[in-house]
């Protein structure tokens, strides 16, 4: 049990007195059986107002009358800590403990009572009060489209218990922004009936605090608005979710690669992505050439073809609800080199990458592959220029030139099978950027000693991460190295990075350490993108 703080103390010093003087004199020698005829919570500003529920941890005030030798106290039939200090005839102060003190919440079991209870030598006290989960949310609703009078609508969330009112209501969702969870809902409300709970794991959270994943079913009611809100009224407070009888308008939120491999598994996520057509380019693919996931919120497309040249550079995603589109997907103006007979030029040093052909429409790939490799301060490498007359590579047009260097990022497609980190082999790729004037800006990946005599270090991030800050092995997918990461575009816009050009770069296999691994990395589509942080 843990004791009463000074602001605690400092509260229930301000609610005693209103305690008092709600209660009448009589019985002050608690000679009667007890009674309890409210519940007050120690906030001053609901010092006058009786309450039938409170969350773990709260400090509340039971009033009644011969309460002043009260032999125990239970909440939801488990017993509280007692300060007699605390305890009058018409008052009793104690707090609730926490679910991480062991409290029990009635809604993780169903056989507690959602009442108080108080003991004395002259009777007991019974008093109707519930102890509430956390606040509720939702997270997505599943249905078919349309979604008609008696069809089952499952809805996913947290915190789905003590339900005790659900309705749609014709006010849009995005009138709900700025409402709390206790808010008078409007609009005209359509009931729900029986609602059915499929799922409830009651567990501790990886913030240490308590959480139930919710997952309950209904049937859809008939009358219900084209287009509203799903509300559930729970103990602890209102959840709400737009929900409508016909498709909403797609949105994309994310795509793995705007330039994938052939034989990559492109994701993209958002939310109503059903009943789709994807098209790329000249390219049309139909439902039976992806999957969609029962959710509708993720799609994931075995790439197989690449647009034309000269195609537009534009991913759609059609639905019966509407359109959602990203821009700049294969989008070969941002390509710095293929390896297939482009305008790149390989400087050719040594020890240099070899290149092999994939066997597929994305032609030559750069393959670094060095068995049992130990320390290298001058490793493989790809290391390429525009040409031998002294040009810049040329910069996309396509990126917007207010966008800030933390949004552009040098980017390629990978294939590891290497022993990268797997915690003891400290090999990574050594990034460097050359301007003009021969000046070399390096990125190392992050690395950095933690014990050098121990050969301790670490990566920040992992060696060859996604935008998400993830590696993966023996699959293609995309690696990003922010711009900011290099000096001499560190805090620029993409107009200033345009100025200031690009003239070679380089991909180097370092290893500062001495322990020993496979590297087996294959590269392709090197380029210079944009991904927007909003």
């Amino acid at each position: 049990m843990k004791r009463l703080t000074l602001p605690a103390l400092l509260l229930i010093a301000f609610i005693l007195p209103f305690v008092f003087i709600s209660c009448s004199d009589d019985d002050s020698s608690g000679s009667g059986a007890p009674t309890i005829t409210g519940v007050r919570i120690t906030d001053p500003e609901y010092a006058d107002s009786l309450f039938t529920k409170a969350s773990p941890g709260s400090i509340i005030a039971i009033l009644g009358s011969n309460l002043s030798n009260a032999l125990a106290v239970y909440v939801c039939d488990q017993e509280v800590f007692l300060n007699p200090t605390l305890n009058t005839d018409h008052s009793i102060i104690v707090t609730i403990p926490s679910e991480e003190n062991g409290f029990v919440l009635p809604s993780t079991d169903s056989t507690l009572p959602n009442e108080i209870r108080v003991e004395t030598a002259k009777g007991t006290a019974t008093y109707a009060f519930t102890v509430t989960a956390p606040s509720p949310s939702i997270t997505r609703v599943d249905a078919g489209y349309p979604r008609t009078a008696g069809d089952v609508i499952t809805v996913n969330g947290l915190n789905l218990v003590d339900i005790e009112s659900a309705y749609i209501t014709d006010i849009p969702y995005e009138e709900f922004s700025g409402m709390t969870i206790t808010d008078d809902v409007p609009g005209n409300h359509t009931m729900i009936g029986d609602i059915t709970t499929v799922t409830s794991d009651h567990h501790l959270n990886s913030n240490n605090y308590y959480e139930t994943t919710s997952v309950i079913t209904f049937l859809m009611p008939a009358g219900a608005p084209d287009e509203g809100t799903l509300v559930l009224e729970c103990a602890a407070g209102n959840a709400y979710i737009g929900l409508s009888v016909y498709p909403g308008v797609p949105v994309i939120k994310t795509v793995s690669n705007d330039m994938p491999q052939i034989g990559e598994e492109l994701v993209i996520t958002g939310t109503e992505l059903l009943q789709a057509q994807i098209t790329y380019g000249d390219i049309t693919l139909n439902e039976d050439e992806f999957t969609i996931s029962e959710t509708y919120d993720t799609i994931r497309v075995p790439f197989m073809r690449k647009p034309s040249e000269g195609s537009d550079p534009t991913l759609t995603i059609t639905t019966p609800g509407g359109t959602a589109k990203v821009e700049r997907f294969y989008d070969r103006t941002t390509i710095l080199t293929t390896f297939d007979n482009d305008d790149a030029t390989d400087n050719g040093w040594s020890p240099n990458a070899s290149y092999a052909d994939s066997g597929t429409d994305d032609g030559v790939y750069a393959y670094i592959n060095l068995p049992n490799t130990g320390q290298s301060w001058w490793g493989t490498m790809i290391y390429f220029r525009k040409d031998w007359n002294g040009n810049s590579f040329p910069l996309s047009e396509n990126i917007p030139s207010d966008a800030p260097a933390t949004d552009v990022y040098f980017a390629y497609n990978v294939y590891d099978n290497s022993d990268f980190n797997n915690g003891t082999f400290p090999g990574y790729l050594r990034y460097m950027i050359q301007l003009g004037d021969d000046s070399q800006y390096y990125y190392d990946n992050g690395f950095e000693w933690t014990d050098y005599d121990a050969q301790e270090f670490t990566f920040n991030p992992p060696v060859l991460a996604d935008i998400n800050g993830k590696y993966h092995k023996n699959m293609w997918y995309r690696v990003t190295v922010s711009l900011d990461n290099f000096d001499c575009y560190a805090g620029m816009t993409w107009s200033q990075i345009v100025s200031t050009q690009l003239w070679q770069f380089y991909l180097m296999y370092y290893n500062q350490g001495t322990a020993k691994g496979n590297v087996d990395v294959k590269i392709d589509n090197i380029r210079v993108i944009y991904i927007p942080s909003n």
